[in-house]
Formats: structure tokens, sequence, C-alpha cells
């Protein structure tokens, strides 16, 4: 069963609603373009996408370009390498059943909007983020990984990380490390418990109110 098709190939503003199952192509939503999934499932063909382990190289079930939005999602395992982002994007309600490799990865330099979903059981970050950027994270649940954020190791560029209203458990290190002497985070009205080693690694901008250790 394949993953998805749109609606309407042409024009910008258009929805294409997915019929969920196994997706052995990428889906690609393109600029001012939404994909609804209605809360189906969504997995990878692990033989075309991949297995969802730590190899790399795996292909994303969902890319989004600049101005695309996609909502309503459940990722199932295998989630190969989960969602990759190229500039503006807005995501809603995207619940990882299992992160695989990375649960979404920001490829290109924009401002990432995730609102509502969760994720969980991961062996390294939740996300990764590979350009200069702004993630934006909120209503969101994540347990059991290494890290919830991480910024490309030895990179310097600036990212700006936000957090507000989620619920970050069991991380075996942090909440978001870098090794980037210009990059920040904001966290608020956060819950958190059994983070491994710091809050934050390597960040040197930090911002913090209204949060609980649980």
């Amino acid at each position: 069963m394949d993953g998805g098709g749109s609606d309407d190939g042409g024009s910008g503003g258009s929805t294409t609603t997915g019929g969920g199952g196994v997706v052995s192509a990428t889906i690609v939503v393109k600029r001012g373009e939404t994909f609804d999934g209605g809360g189906k499932r969504f997995i990878a063909d692990k033989d075309k996408l991949g297995d969802g382990s730590q190899k790399e190289g795996q292909k994303p079930v969902f890319k989004l370009e600049d101005g695309a939005k996609l909502k309503n999602v459940v990722l199932g395992a295998p989630a190969a390498d989960g969602i990759h982002t190229y500039g503006n994007v807005t995501l809603e309600n995207i619940v990882w059943e299992d992160i695989g490799e990375d649960a979404m990865t920001i490829k290109e330099s924009g401002t990432v909007v995730l609102n509502g979903g969760s994720a969980k059981n991961g062996e390294d970050k939740v996300f990764q983020i590979n350009a200069a950027s702004t993630f934006r994270v909120s209503n969101f649940k994540a347990e059991n990984a290494g890290k919830f954020i991480r910024q490309n190791g030895g990179t310097t560029f600036k990212v700006d990380v936000v957090i507000d209203r989620c619920d970050i458990s069991k991380m075996k290190e942090s909440i978001f490390r870098t090794d980037s002497s210009s990059s920040s985070v904001t966290m608020t009205n956060t819950r958190y418990s059994d983070i491994g080693k710091e809050l934050f690694m390597g960040v040197s901008k930090i911002s913090t109110s209204n949060n609980t250790e649980y």
C-alpha cells in the first residue's frame, strides 16, 4: 500500500490526504501544500527507505519543502530516517511510535515549528539540526532517547531552540546539546525528569522559566 498521493499536483495551498500504510518512496510535501495524515500510521518499507537503525544514509518517510505543512501523522516502526525539513515548515500533531535513526532532521535553514505529538524509544537523538535555524517545539512529549535535540556535532552555525509546554523524560545525556557558542535555548512551562548528564550541554545562552522537575 502506498503511503500517500496528492489530490492537486499544481498550485499552492492544496491539501493532500494520505491513506497510511507502508511507504516505499519518500512522500514529498511541496511549498504551499498541507499533508493531512488523518491520524493514520505510516511505516517505512525497510528495503526501500531503511530499517530505522542507527545506520547512516537512510531515507525519510516525509520530506517537507520550504513552506510545507504536515499534520496528524503517526510514524510506526520502522520509521527509517523519519522527517526531513528544508526551510520554513510547520508540523502539527506528529507521533513517532519509534524514533528510528532520527525522528526529524532539519536539513536546510529556516524556522521549523512543531506543535503537538510525541516520540519515544531512540538510541541517540530525537531531533537533529544540520543547518542554521530556529526550532520551536511545544505541547510535545518525548521519552527514552539519548538527547532530545542535537545540533550537528562540530558545527558553529547559530541555532535557536525554543521549548514550551513539553514533557521530556529518560534522556541519557541532555535536552539540547551543541558545540556552537552562538546557539541558544529557551525552555518554559516544561516538565522533565531523568535527564542523564545536564539539561543543556555546550549551550552558553540559556533562558528558563516555570519548568518543573518530577
